[in-house]
């Protein structure tokens, strides 16, 4: 543990010096000039980031079955809210805030049903993702003289996840990972630990089975509630270009150009804290190529760090909430009720 804590430090001390080096490059006063010019709009344009949340809330929302779908709206956005900040602060590659949604909600849903509702939503979000990136790359590839090799790695590199996306999408399908676990242990590899694994997951593969089989429509609209949320974010990026470049900032294409390489380069950095100073570096990088003054770059990379650091504020707000004594208390007390009541001997006491 304390080599992992020295790592994540040193990491973060890495990423506040390029940020400080950037800023350094720039110029402070060039980069308040930039802000100058957003002025008070940077509060609506932070605001926007709600179109997104709701979106990928709803999307979340049809996962449940119907007979699980007594969690309010506004209590899946507030747990969405406080597992996505937690995927920004810790470097658990977008996977430690998933099972903060299973904990936040496991006390209202069986733990099985929401750990299914949780995997089917990253695999829809991600399938969704995957799907906009290979529509952003065709719509590039005809509107932007990109040469013809890193073409070639776009597609492949979208196809392959894809690919693998849909793969596991079967996989859940199917139950086909403690198939694998039990041919495993038939092997004698493992045995016990194998078949104890395999146990577990029986529960949360029926429930997976069971969604595919009878919802497979609010899968199809959960992925356009995510792909929808996923175009939104483009618009946000040409806003805020607009906002700080006026006329001659870049068109929607390069605007969607920019938010692709973002969605994709902010998760190569995932051992970052927060991405502090990476996820600047990259709007930096991406905005330079497209020739746009790097003071621009870096203003709106600190835009979007901004709008984070409000978003994930809510965030931390929300799980503090959650997570408060008298809140586990009343997720126990839940638990308890929701579980049959066991029997009483009967006889005298010894």
């Amino acid at each position: 543990m304390r080599i992992s804590h020295l790592l994540v430090a040193l990491f973060l001390l890495a990423g506040l010096c390029l940020l400080g080096e950037m800023v350094w490059h720039v110029g402070m006063t060039d980069l308040l000039t930039s802000f100058g010019a957003v002025g008070w709009w940077m509060v609506p344009w932070i605001l926007l980031e709600s179109v997104p949340v709701v979106l990928h809330t709803a999307g979340w929302a049809v996962c449940f079955p119907p007979r699980h779908q007594a969690v309010s709206f506004w209590h899946l956005a507030l747990v969405r809210l406080a597992g996505s900040a937690i995927n920004q602060v810790t470097p658990t590659a977008t996977l430690g805030g998933e099972l903060v949604k299973v904990l936040l909600l496991e006390a209202t849903v069986p733990r099985a049903a929401v750990t299914a509702t949780v995997v089917i939503d990253k695999t829809s979000a991600t399938l969704a993702q995957s799907v906009y990136l290979a529509l952003g790359t065709w719509y590039l590839t005809g509107r932007l003289p990109l040469p013809v090799t890193v073409q070639r790695g776009l597609g492949l590199t979208v196809g392959l996840l894809t690919l693998g996306v849909g793969s596991f999408v079967v996989v859940q399908r199917y139950g086909f990972l403690s198939k694998l676990l039990g041919w495993l242990s038939a092997c004698k590899i493992c045995r016990a630990r194998l078949e104890r694994w395999r146990q577990h997951l029986l529960p949360l593969e029926a429930s997976l089975a069971a969604y595919y089989m009878a919802h497979p429509w609010r899968f199809g609209l959960s992925l356009g509630l995510h792909g929808s949320a996923f175009v939104f974010n483009s618009l946000q990026t040409f806003l805020a270009l607009r906002l700080l470049l006026g006329a001659g900032a870049p068109s929607v294409a390069e605007a969607i150009l920019v938010t692709s390489a973002v969605a994709a380069l902010d998760q190569v950095f995932f051992f970052v804290p927060g991405g502090l100073g990476t996820a600047e570096g990259v709007r930096f990088a991406m905005l330079s190529t497209l020739g746009v003054a790097q003071v621009s770059g870096l203003a709106f990379g600190l835009m979007a760090r901004l709008e984070g650091l409000v978003w994930n504020g809510c965030g931390l707000l929300a799980y503090a909430w959650y997570t408060r004594p008298w809140c586990g208390l009343r997720r126990v007390q839940a638990i308890a009720s929701s579980s049959p009541s066991l029997p009483r001997r009967r006889g005298k006491r010894p």
